[in-house]
């Protein structure tokens, strides 16, 4: 784009501002939406990385966005996004803010220009926080003009006009923003919270209803730093449950302010349940549906109230999470004190309630997906999005909780159910394929980055394995027919390179790994992911390959073995009995069964794997003993794998000692009366009868020819004929 095109686009901003100046205001916001968000679209469009503009061209640019930001939101926004592109484009874009802003301030003489500079400062806050906590409060001419305004607006309470209410609203709008920052917030909490203490008195008729919006939203973030001698002498008027009906009120007239307000009074565990109801949930999808840019908000809020209280603990711990002082989540809403730790365990059936509904409302096909197919989502709609899709799949994640609630037996439902959760896999797939372009999966490294010089920034690491532990909801691995059996091998196929980040990058974090490997998460000093995740993990990935597809199956082997071994190499045995699960769904792939029995000698490596899963059949938990049986028993179908088998000395000893310790009719006997019977026919075959061993089990084994399992006593009968 060539200067010349940049400095007509500035000549027609000015003009464009003498335009609007010299408006009505009725006719200028007709004007403002028709002709000057066109005009600044344009400028944005134009302001492309390779363009080049001249100090004075860029210092132009910077006074007709300021002005634009005095009038209303919507162009305020275009405005401010023009901003962050002239911002890569100038080295001192700061200091011509701030000298535009002495400029306007020398030169106010009215009250439009006072209340101008006040939207101006207020938009500022969402571009430049550190500028605009300057000039809040440090710039005493600032200072004055808030305080005299503030002191005016004060006076006239009594008898307001609709000036009063609109000038006031540009003042609380002003200090809701100012909020980010939290020197501003303490400076408001001290000198101002007597303005936010008559707005909360007002009456709730609508003139005043946006006010008292405003003022709830700001008394909230703000509430730990107003002084406890306002709050004991207010303490009804602020307390959070009453701040929270103010908002409730709100939301249900459909005020915006209300879902930000709503938003951050929802980290404490009262209002979370306050807000677990059919009428907040379907004024927040009614919401939703008509205004386009509350989206952000109400993705949050339903985040918020769906997450339950021990998640959000952990994840607070987490690297990627930074405590809040100010945090309101431990305050009693009623008392203003401390909540009692009896009173902060979560509602588990209101959060499953909500969940329920959000399926039964078909949430994520009719809104989810327009959000991910939108360019104009924001990284962090986008954030917000996965946590929320989280949470429904993963309602409750306490793996000592009860079992989850059985699907509803309505067929309808479960279809919807169904419907939703795959819905949700696709935007969840689709959102990880997407920001993995730069990566290749292999067997030796697991990643490789085609530009290692990109890095991923930590917000979109939190995302990313948020998205990835999603995918391994147990409520998706206990539906796995019906959620990826009646869909294509790509659709069963797309997640389970990224579930396998999950045990890649913990055996990293335990020191398991080659040193080769790497993960996205790899350059993170804390661990992503827990024994949990990784517990799930398997579980997910057992499930998939459980649906029979060979190359499905074939990806696990060449992604994850190594750390299905590695596993069965630790002593965490809830992690064996997972792990055992995945490798009983692989374990009749050629070049997996190669990686336990292609030996010779006890210092062969792959001897190595065959000791490890014999030694499991004599784990202290017994679902992992019968898992290792039921892998050698499908392994030993094979005939040089039963040969191996019945040739191994170690092999035929443990096995032997289930015999002679055993003598239930359980499950355990049964697999290893399958297993015994693969090798028991090769006695002849053998040239050192290995299998002699199993003489001293002898009258154990024939006893269960009277067991009362119809399919143990079959299989002891066969075993009669080899052992008499």
């Amino acid at each position: 784009m060539s200067q010349l095109n940049i400095s007509n686009i500035v000549q027609l901003l000015r003009d464009d501002l003498s335009k609007v100046s010299s408006l009505s205001f009725e006719l200028r916001s007709d004007h403002l939406q028709k002709v000057s968000k066109p005009l600044l679209k344009t400028l944005f469009q134009t302001l492309s990385k390779d363009i080049k503009i001249e100090d004075a061209q860029q210092t132009s640019l910077c006074d007709c966005l300021i002005e634009y930001m005095g009038y209303d939101r919507y162009t305020a926004v275009e405005a401010t996004m023009c901003l962050f592109r002239l911002r890569d484009l100038s080295e001192n874009l700061t200091s011509k803010l701030g000298d535009k802003v002495d400029a306007l301030l020398d030169l106010q003489s009215s009250k439009a220009d006072r209340y101008k500079i006040v939207k101006i400062l207020s938009q500022l806050f969402t571009f430049d926080p550190i500028l605009a906590s300057e000039i809040f409060n440090k710039n005493a001419a600032f200072a004055n003009l808030l305080a005299n305004e503030v002191t005016l607006l004060s006076n006239e309470f009594e008898s307001p006009s609709s000036e009063t209410w609109k000038h006031l609203n540009n003042i609380l709008m002003l200090f809701s923003n100012a909020c980010v920052d939290e020197i501003s917030r303490s400076l408001i909490a001290s000198m101002y919270i007597n303005l936010l203490l008559k707005c909360l008195r007002l009456d709730e008729n609508d003139s005043h209803l946006q006010i008292k919006c405003y003022a709830t939203t700001i008394t909230v973030k703000m509430w730990r730093m107003i002084k406890p001698d306002i709050l004991a002498n207010n303490s009804q008027l602020l307390s959070l449950d009453s701040l929270s009906e103010i908002s409730l009120s709100c939301l249900s007239k459909g005020m915006e302010t209300s879902i930000e307000c709503l938003s951050l009074l929802s980290t404490n565990i009262q209002i979370k349940n306050k807000l677990r109801n059919a009428n907040t949930l379907d004024t927040l999808v009614e919401l939703l549906k008509k205004k386009e840019h509350t989206k952000y908000g109400i993705i949050s809020l339903l985040s918020s109230i769906t997450i339950p209280n021990r998640v959000l603990k952990i994840k607070q711990r987490s690297v990627m999470t930074l405590k809040d002082s100010n945090s309101i989540d431990l305050i009693d809403i009623h008392t203003n004190g401390k909540l009692e730790a009896s009173r902060l365990n979560d509602d588990i059936q209101k959060i499953r309630y909500v969940c329920k509904e959000l399926i039964a409302k078909g949430f994520f096909s009719s809104y989810l997906v327009s959000i991910f197919k939108s360019l104009e989502s924001s990284k962090g709609l986008i954030g917000e999005c996965i946590k929320l899709m989280h949470n429904v799949v993963f309602p409750d994640i306490d793996p000592d909780a009860d079992s989850r609630d059985q699907l509803n037996d309505d067929k309808g439902y479960y279809d919807l159910y169904i419907k939703e959760f795959t819905q949700i896999i696709r935007l969840l797939t689709a959102y990880l394929i997407g920001t993995s372009q730069n990566m290749k999966y292999s067997h030796e490294t697991f990643i490789t980055f085609a530009d290692p010089n990109i890095e991923i920034g930590e917000s979109d690491l939190e995302s990313r394995s948020i998205a990835i532990k999603a995918l391994t909801s147990p409520e998706i691995s206990g539906n796995v027919n019906g959620i990826y059996g009646g869909h294509d091998l790509e659709f069963s196929l797309s997640p389970v390179p990224f579930i396998i980040e999950i045990l890649i990058q913990h055996d990293i974090d335990i020191g398991m790994s080659n040193g080769k490997k790497a993960t996205p998460f790899s350059t993170l000093k804390k661990q992503v992911f827990s024994s949990f995740d990784v517990y799930y993990a398997f579980i997910a990935l057992a499930a998939i390959a459980s649906i029979g597809h060979e190359q499905i199956k074939q990806t696990i082997f060449t992604l994850g073995f190594d750390s299905i071994m590695n596993t069965l190499h630790t002593n965490e045995e809830k992690l064996q009995f997972a792990s055992l699960q995945l490798l009983n769904e692989i374990c009749d792939l050629p070049l997996c069964v190669a990686k336990f029995f292609n030996w010779n000698t006890e210092t062969d490596e792959y001897y190595q794997n065959f000791k490890v899963l014999t030694y499991l059949i004599q784990s202290t938990n017994y679902e992992s003993q019968c898992l290792a049986l039921q892998i050698f028993y499908a392994t030993s179908r094979f005939e040089i794998v039963s040969e191996k088998l019945a040739n191994n000395e170690l092999f035929c000893k443990v096995l032997n000692s289930l015999f002679h310790n055993q003598n239930s009719d359980d499950a355990l006997t049964y697999y290893a009366l399958l297993v015994l019977s693969n090798i028991l026919p090769l006695n002849k075959k053998l040239s050192d009868n290995k299998l002699s061993i199993f003489n001293e089990s002898k009258s154990a084994i024939l006893s269960h020819i009277n067991s009362e399992n119809e399919q143990i006593q079959e299989i002891t009968n066969i075993m009669a004929h080899y052992l008499s």
